[in-house]
């Protein structure tokens, strides 16, 4: 009877060992894909505001050239742009 009681409790410790090993990388794994999706996210968010920044920038050289221009005296610019 104990030649057949210890290969099942083997196997069903493997089973186990097996289980609580494949349940750890699945979680590992879903922590990696959200941390991916998370880089991208935050790429995509840097991205979209250093486009506003460079806007904002060209904006304000141009509008520093129409002052200075103005204050040069060279030409008369309009202003309302």
């Amino acid at each position: 009877m104990l030649y057949i009681t210890i290969p099942i409790l083997a196997i069903i410790a493997a089973f186990f060992i097996f289980s609580v090993y494949t349940n750890r990388q699945a979680r590992y794994a879903q922590r990696v894909k959200a941390f991916e999706l998370k880089q991208k996210h935050m790429d995509k968010t840097l991205e979209k505001i250093r486009g506003e920044i460079d806007g904002i920038r060209e904006d304000i050289d141009a509008q520093q050239d129409k002052i200075n221009a103005l204050k040069s005296g060279k030409d008369i610019v309009d202003l309302s742009e």
